[in-house]
């Protein structure tokens, strides 16, 4: 379980901001309730009080450059020492976790699993690229068992149908009660009608897909097993792309990986380029890898598929090439090696490829199991929650108290001690 959490239980007065769209938040809520933490629910427009009725609720109706203000005068009135948000990168949470470090309180995150599925991110401070989890390996990797135990996260039951059916609410009501929330900013810049309209296309091209790229899935697996490796494409505006990486946008890491294949890719290898699922009603890629396919001479070469059994078409790849995706991890898992051209918390010396990316189709080197699962091991108990956002959450009934604060005590004192060695040596030095 996520060290952080116990961090968190040492507040009292928490401000919720906005969570994932649906139910999750009030969940957290009533669950911080029980544990006698007084807790407030800001609500940004009709989606989040939608589903937050009942709650301690505060509404923030105003522009997105007075929210500093309201947010400060918010805390000092109710004595708040906690805040926490859904994803570091939303316009409004940005302001958040400066105020907070103006304040001196307390800012916790939650984000999608870096592990999955089961699991659910959350940290102190930020997460991905803002997260501080690499310092925290590198400096207590001598706690960490040669062999760790693996994990046994419980099924969490998570239900796309109800993620469907928390997105249509949501958006439906951030409309109706658009008079009460006239200036909400959403971070993705989107207006309610055309996030419906890229739902339903979505779910047209699922449907095509669900035939197309059936026969295109048995066909690399019969015809090109150990001969392809996999492009993991994100969504086309999330934080990942935007925030964490150097790519203004996703076609232009589309663009330099086929430029890499065909000048230094042997003749025999593929390169298949995997959609995201959440992105298919935004953005295809079709048309754009057909004309660099065949600029680039590699017709034949290049495939494009999106509704796929990724663990499958990883089983039978050379590799992955990703700019931060947590398909990175998976790849690791099942033993396949990584390139990650972004900023991932994952990319680390002994871990993924540290070389260039011309040079990984010609010898992308193999994966070290036990470097993995020591990775693996630190990550989970470091910020991972076993629950769901649109499923169950069993972490919030496995919550032990007193068996987090010793695991806390027992990290924190080993990474000081690394920190203590590390001084001594530049002494020394």
């Amino acid at each position: 379980m996520a060290l952080h959490i116990h961090q968190l239980m040492q507040s009292q007065r928490i401000l919720l901001l906005q969570g994932p769209m649906g139910s999750y938040f009030t969940e957290l809520a009533k669950w911080l309730k029980t544990h006698q933490k007084q807790y407030y629910k800001v609500n940004f427009n009709g989606g989040d009080w939608f589903f937050s009725r009942g709650l301690d609720n505060v509404h923030y109706r105003g522009k997105l450059a007075d929210f500093d203000e309201w947010l400060i005068a918010q805390i000092k009135e109710k004595n708040i020492d906690a805040m926490v948000c859904f994803g570091d990168c939303r316009f409004y949470h940005r302001i958040a976790k400066r105020v907070s470090e103006e304040l001196q309180i307390d800012f916790f995150v939650f984000e999608e699993g870096y592990v999955r599925p089961n699991y659910i991110t959350f940290e102190q401070n930020g997460v991905n690229d803002f997260s501080h989890f690499k310092s925290f390996y590198m400096q207590s990797d001598q706690t960490i068992p040669d062999i760790p135990l693996t994990d046994h996260p419980k099924n969490v039951d998570a239900s796309f149908n109800r993620l469907i059916g928390s997105a249509i609410l949501f958006y439906l009501m951030w409309v109706l009660c658009w008079v009460l929330y006239p200036h909400y900013r959403h971070h993705r810049m989107i207006r309610p009608s055309v996030e419906v309209y890229y739902w339903l296309r979505a779910g047209m091209r699922k449907l095509i897909n669900k035939q197309v790229d059936s026969h295109k899935f048995l066909n690399l697996i019969q015809h090109q097993t150990d001969r392809y490796f996999i492009v993991a494409l994100q969504v086309h505006n999330d934080s990942q792309v935007q925030v964490h990486s150097d790519y203004v946008d996703v076609r232009d890491f589309i663009h330099e990986v086929i430029v890499s294949f065909a000048h230094h890719a042997p003749a025999s290898q593929h390169i298949v380029f995997k959609h995201h699922p959440m992105d298919r009603g935004y953005r295809h890629y079709g048309a754009l890898l057909r004309e660099l396919a065949h600029e680039y001479a590699l017709e034949g070469r290049v495939h494009y598929v999106c509704d796929v059994h990724l663990p499958t078409l990883m089983k039978h790849s050379l590799g992955v090439v990703t700019i931060n995706s947590t398909t990175g991890i998976q790849a690791l898992h099942h033993g396949k090696p990584v390139i990650a051209l972004g900023r991932a918390i994952y990319n680390l010396p002994k871990l993924t490829f540290q070389g260039g990316l011309d040079q990984f189709w010609k010898n992308p080197g193999r994966v070290n199991r036990l470097h993995y699962r020591r990775f693996r091991y630190a990550l989970v108990h470091y910020s991972q929650l076993n629950g769901a956002y649109y499923g169950r959450s069993p972490w919030m009934q496995s919550y032990d108290e007193k068996l987090l604060e010793s695991r806390f005590q027992r990290l924190i004192g080993a990474q000081n001690g690394a920190e203590r060695q590390d001084k001594i040596r530049i002494v020394k030095d």
